[in-house]
């Protein structure tokens, strides 16, 4: 009896020790998943590193709080961010970025958070061009780099912070990727460098930066081949050698093609190895045997079909002339848009001029107030306000026989902002007026294109073709 609380002692010691070695353990088991996680990430098997992070994720979160497991679980939730923005998911990257924030460290973790806050701003920036909020996450993005003092990380981040916030200084932007490119090496600034040129029309020094375009990683040749390609062409169009670029492009398009088809073959064999084709054999033997006795009833049937295609001929006739009238109305919706974009942009540029001159007085001194009409355009910064789009799209909507209704319907991940790019869309609009419209820039239409083709259908390869024909052959 007098050795049963020692044995109680040694049990206790020992159930400790078993859970703190399972709980390293799994620490190791989870921190392997993380580095098969960013190795993915940065062979862009996007699909890949999600699976390895949320694995690791899933481990870290059932062990006990400690500092190294908070860590390795900011760092996690940082990556998870990155391969969500990779695919164009910003909501879910942004929510990955402000998990992780929390968990770093300052002290040993700087580089991690800086750039987390800079991925916060350009997530912003593209999805909804909030600039105040972006300029923020930039400030606070560059202070975290100072404390790493990583000089690189802050060219960086002044280069996003140029490129998504003050478009219009070039200067500036193209002294900070030169110097990224040239002493720091970074090829893929090489690209900006390029294109900032041709905007200033300096076609000599553009070919010039193309020609340093060069990977210095195999992971990354093909987004090279083709960045130099099209860069090249457009060079090319500059210097009043369109055949030259046609030629360029075309080559590129036709590599694009052979890229398709070698992933269809290599789907398509792996395929074939589950493919039974004895069982194939017979389903085409019972259905040989099907069409004998189908056969003889052929001629009752003759006379039924002639009636269906007189019937549908009759129908199509209809939907035709159908289809027309809802071009024609189409047309004259966008012919009133038009008229409306012209007059909103006219009252915009009054409203800027007045903007510009009240804040050139305060510059100076003076206290001007702004007016309450002017204060809302300083806070909304719309061309054409909600209520105009909402108009539109209830207009478009009437002509066309609820067809815009029922597209929300059909696909119901389809968000505000999507339907305003699909209306704009439908009415012929370009990528101009539809960052005009909707105060963004024309990447974020880019980028809102594909995220409208995604919640849709992935497998489209022109998203407003099929926007128009949808709504014209419902």
């Amino acid at each position: 009896m007098e050795f049963l609380p020692l044995l109680g002692l040694i049990f206790c010691f020992q159930s400790c020790h078993f859970a703190s070695q399972n709980a390293q353990n799994r620490l190791h088991e989870a921190e392997e998943l993380y580095r098969q996680g960013i190795s993915s990430n940065n062979s862009s098997q996007y699909e890949n590193s999600t699976a390895y992070l949320k694995q690791a994720e899933e481990i870290l979160v059932t062990l006990p709080v400690s500092h190294q497991r908070d860590q390795l679980l900011g760092l996690t939730w940082f990556r998870l961010g990155n391969t969500s923005e990779s695919e164009m998911l910003y909501d879910i990257a942004q929510a990955y970025y402000r998990r992780a924030i929390p968990m770093l460290d300052p002290d040993s973790n700087a580089v991690y958070l800086a750039c987390a806050y800079r991925d916060i701003a350009r997530t912003i920036a593209i999805a909804n061009g909030e600039r105040d909020s972006v300029l923020w996450y930039f400030g606070q993005a560059e202070h975290y780099a100072e404390v790493a003092q990583n000089e690189l990380l802050k060219l960086d981040i002044d280069a996003y912070r140029y490129q998504l916030c003050y478009p219009d200084s070039v200067s500036p932007r193209l002294v900070v990727c030169r110097r990224m490119a040239e002493t720091y090496q970074i090829p893929t600034r090489y690209a900006e460098i390029v294109e900032l040129f041709l905007a200033q029309h300096a076609t000599d020094s553009a070919a010039y930066y193309l020609a340093q375009l060069q990977p210095t990683d195999s992971a990354y040749t093909y987004w090279f081949d083709q960045t130099y390609a099209y860069l090249n062409s457009k060079i090319l169009l500059q210097r009043g050698e369109e055949e030259a670029a046609y030629r360029v492009l075309l080559d590129l398009y036709d590599r694009k093609i052979e890229e398709l088809q070698r992933d269809a073959g290599a789907r398509t064999y792996a395929l074939s190895l589950h493919y039974d084709v004895a069982r194939e054999q017979q389903l085409a033997e019972k259905a040989q045997n099907e069409k004998q006795w189908q056969r003889k009833i052929s001629s009752v049937l003759v006379l039924l079909l002639v009636l269906v295609i007189a019937l549908m001929l009759v129908l199509w006739r209809y939907w035709q002339q159908r289809r027309r009238d809802q071009a024609r109305q189409l047309e004259a919706l966008r012919d009133k848009y038009v008229q409306q974009l012209q007059l909103a942009l006219e009252r915009l540029q009054q409203k800027v001029s007045l903007t510009r001159e009240i804040e050139l007085q305060h510059m100076r001194g003076n206290e001007v107030e702004f007016p309450k009409w002017l204060q809302t355009y300083r806070d909304e910064k719309l061309v054409m306000s909600k209520e105009s789009l909402d108009e539109l799209i209830a207009s478009i909507d009437k002509a066309l026989d609820g067809a815009i209704s029922r597209l929300r319907a059909d696909y119901p991940e389809l968000t505000e902002s999507d339907m305003q790019f699909a209306i704009l869309s439908i009415i012929g609009a370009s990528d101009n007026d539809m960052s005009i419209v909707l105060n963004v820039q024309k990447q974020t239409v880019y980028h809102r294109r594909q995220i409208v083709r995604k919640h849709v259908n992935p497998a489209i390869d022109d998203i407003d073709a099929w926007l128009r024909k949808y709504v014209l052959s419902i």
